[in-house]
């Protein structure tokens, strides 16, 4: 009885660090073009979630790399989804300047915590998840990713 009592007054005293970050399907992430969706609406296909920003160099450098291999491999399965850690104008005017073509969704304040939760101790970017066709977590990949390393990881999840 003491410890149902007790259980909540502890927890309160917790710092927020200490508690549950979301996890990855928890997260609600707001569309580049409006709205809101979940990683839950990828289950299905083979998803690279691709953690990026404007200003970071490597991530607008394999960003058209990207955009091609979706466009090669999504007949079998393979989605590519964009998560900006910046703010919506310019990561809209980088992403029409490119011609992006895959999905955008826009990181907010808790995107590094997230981050950091699945695997990027340090926050560095970019960070690349492969996720398989349920959903889990198949492999990470951080920093400038490699073509060809990237398509035979993907491929290994199809």
């Amino acid at each position: 009885m003491l410890k149902r009592l007790l259980a909540p007054a502890l927890i309160a005293l917790l710092p927020l660090s200490a508690m549950a970050a979301p996890t990855l399907e928890q997260t609600n992430f707001a569309k580049l073009q409006g709205g809101n969706t979940t990683i839950a609406a990828y289950k299905g296909k083979v998803t690279v979630l691709n953690f990026w920003a404007t200003w970071c160099g490597p991530c607008r450098e394999e960003m058209p790399m990207l955009n091609r291999l979706r466009a090669k491999l999504a007949p079998k399965g393979v989605e590519v989804v964009g998560v900006a850690l910046d703010n919506k104008e310019e990561v809209s005017a980088f992403v029409n300047q490119l011609k992006i073509s895959y999905p955008i969704l826009l990181g907010d304040s808790d995107t590094l915590g997230l981050m950091r939760s699945l695997g990027n101790a340090t926050g560095g970017l970019p960070y690349t998840l492969i996720l398989d066709r349920k959903g889990k977590i198949a492999a990470k990949l951080t920093g400038l990713l490699d073509e060809k390393k990237l398509e035979a990881t993907i491929k290994a999840q199809l």
